[in-house]
């Protein structure tokens, strides 16, 4: 008995070597950490392009390949729902990854002769935790790390295929995962001085790229406009999403404080080397989860720092106890930093060998589940019966976000490039999407412009406490110039129908100042027609820092009314440039429907002020402020 517990301790104490025994435990960890998948759905914003990306890949693909949005073609591999197979296919890809990175990892320790036990210690977390994004993330960074060590050309070709195909999925993964792999790249190029190996790889990356994007688009003008696209996305989405701050700063300066202690004790070549591949995509994911300060986006920070820490861990050449003491210090210390967030605590471990077969071996119950709640959620986005028809067979698409209401009434479906609000944060992708409403021939017949809250029909607020008017200048000017109502509503907002439209567009400049934060600027008088501010905020190099390094200035515009109430909605100040809604001022679905119907005889705010996050300084001289009269009703135009 005594020889047998000893036979036993040595595979917790001594380096193991049988690639059975990785494969084996690959298998076992893979099963004993599956998540608790739940297919989507419901109904509301983020279900919304769910429903919509799953639709298209099945009855629009080339709509689909047309798309500008955080999520590509192949969306479904990581946001299925459960229809048409889609739900198995994200099961399928889902496990594969995650026996290869599982694999891979433990075959990374098995090559650095680390024990067993710590190579399990450090990698179970790991494997708790790795969603889909960090499973293709991680595979990359793992390729490319062996491609180093090997200087191995189809290691580095598969790291970067991986890679780019990653962009058909969901653009951040993408993206930094191609960091990972120019990285690597450089590091090849600076260790080895191989410069027929740097040749052939880096020449090897744009054909990579063109077959990956001919499969995924299918063309070459639609492949080249979803890279563009996918370079402009990033560019307004700090700006556009940032939260207020959740979290208390000293917490956090503690936590940074750990993590630059955890990478100062990094030793060994290969544990460097993994740092320097991994160090851009945590700052990328520190922006992610710090300017978005919710749940989804903190839970995902910390996941990928778990992974991030034991996959250095597992590089390194030996056990090195003070990397250890403060990876732990520095996860424990960022759990405590983020939790202040309102934390669903449910959520944020859910692996368990119970849901292998849960949902792998259940599969039809976890499916006929997931589509008797879908049968529910459509029931509630059904239409009156008047309203479906009058669209008929016409083409139709829905503003700002709610597309379940093409699949609860069977309506044909032409969706614009960004999908929903909030995809279109930048100037260059707002204009793109108007496009798609401008055009006399080719524009969308219908446009369900619907309540983002079916309670009642007061206030026009869309996420994040924004106006609905200010999120999309470009779009909304597109829709007034080009749609009248076809129904006024009744619970779900109003039927938009092209042409008839009572707006023409123009450009008239009423007034133009510089102001400071927070103060009252008065509206100038206008004709008859629909008043706009277009703001112009410069950063001083200041701002630029914590802009960059940490998170950007909230701004507010608040409308003084004639009654001496002032109502408060946050902007982005990215879009601000196009122009901020002044007058007349709406405050309802049934007050917008009488705007698209030409009626401008609704109240006008008496001043505005811009302030950003609650400053109320007056001798900043960095606002600029363009009054224009946007439209102008076409009765009045001779």
């Amino acid at each position: 008995m005594h020889e047998r517990i000893e036979h036993i301790k040595g595979y917790f104490s001594k380096p193991y070597n049988s690639q059975w025994l990785t494969a084996i435990l690959s298998l076992m960890l893979v099963l004993l950490t599956y998540p608790a998948f739940e297919p989507e759905h419901g109904v509301g914003l983020d279900p919304s392009y769910v429903w919509g990306f799953n639709y298209l890949f099945d009855y629009d693909y080339a709509s689909l390949t047309e798309l500008t949005y955080p999520y590509g073609p192949l969306a479904l591999l990581r946001i299925p729902v459960a229809v048409n197979g889609h739900y198995a296919l994200f099961l399928v890809f889902f496990t594969l990854l995650k026996f290869c990175l599982v694999w891979q990892t433990l075959r990374l320790a098995q090559r650095r002769s680390l024990p067993l036990l710590a190579t399990v210690v450090a990698m179970v977390p790991f494997a708790i935790v790795a969603n889909i994004d960090l499973l293709v993330f991680f595979n990359v960074a793992l390729l490319t790390l062996y491609a180093i060590e090997f200087k191995s050309v189809w290691r580095f070709l598969l790291a970067t295929l991986l890679a780019i195909f990653g962009y058909s999925i969901k653009v951040s993964i993408g993206l930094q995962s191609c960091m990972v792999v120019f990285v690597g790249w450089t590091l090849i190029l600076i260790l080895y001085k191989d410069l027929r190996f740097s040749l052939v790889t880096a020449g090897a990356v744009p054909v990579l790229l063109l077959l990956v994007g001919l499969a995924v688009w299918h063309s070459l003008p639609r492949m080249f406009d979803a890279y563009v696209g996918m370079t402009h996305l990033f560019g307004g989405y700090s700006e556009a999403l940032v939260l207020p701050n959740g979290h208390k700063m000293w917490k956090m300066i503690v936590c940074i404080c750990f993590v630059v202690a955890f990478l100062l004790s990094i030793n060994g070549r290969w544990g460097k080397i993994m740092c320097l591949l991994l160090i851009l995509p945590l700052f990328a994911n520190w922006k992610y989860g710090i300017v978005r300060e919710d749940f989804y986006h903190l839970k995902q920070l910390l996941y990928f720092s778990v992974c991030f820490v034991s996959t250095i861990l597992l590089a390194q050449e030996r056990i090195n106890w003070p990397s250890w003491l403060c990876s732990a210090a520095a996860i424990g210390m960022l759990y405590v930093a983020v939790s202040d967030i309102n934390y669903n605590s449910s959520k944020i471990l859910t692996a368990s060998p119970h849901n292998f077969f849960d949902k792998v071996i259940g599969y039809k119950k976890t499916v006929d589940k997931s589509q008797s709640y879908i049968a529910n959620a459509l029931n509630t986005r059904k239409l009156p019966p008047n309203v479906v028809e009058t669209i008929g067979s016409g083409t139709t698409d829905c503003y700002p976000w709610e597309q379940v209401f093409i699949g609860a009434n069977s309506l044909r479906w032409q969706p614009h490039c960004t999908v929903e609000l909030g995809a279109g944060n930048t100037l260059w992708l707002n204009h793109k999407a108007a496009l798609n409403f401008n055009s006399s021939h080719e524009a969308v017949q219908y446009i369900i412009f619907h309540k983002p809250n079916y309670d009642n029909d007061l206030g026009l607020i869309s996420i994040d406490g924004r106006y609905l008017l200010n999120d999309e200048p470009a779009i909304l000017d597109s829709i007034l110039s080009n749609y009248s109502v076809a129904d006024s509503g009744q619970w779900y907002g109003m039927l938009l129908h092209h042409g008839g439209s009572h707006y023409n567009l123009i450009d008239d400049t009423i007034a133009s100042m510089s102001v400071g934060f927070g103060e009252w600027i008065p509206v100038p008088t206008h004709r008859d027609g629909i008043l706009k501010a277009s703001v112009g905020i410069k950063h001083n190099f200041a701002g630029f820092v914590k802009k960059t390094l940490y998170k950007p200035d909230i701004y507010y515009v608040d409308y003084l009314m004639p009654d001496s109430t002032v109502h408060t909605y946050r902007f982005s100040r990215e879009t601000a440039s196009s122009g901020l809604w002044v007058s007349p001022y709406v405050n309802s679905y049934s007050e917008l429907a009488s705007l698209f119907c030409g009626n401008t005889d609704l109240p006008n705010p008496q001043s505005i002020r811009i302030r950003s996050d609650g400053n109320t300084r007056t001798n900043t001289p960095h606002i600029s402020v363009t009054f224009r009269c946007s439209h102008t009703p076409r009765a009045t135009i001779q």
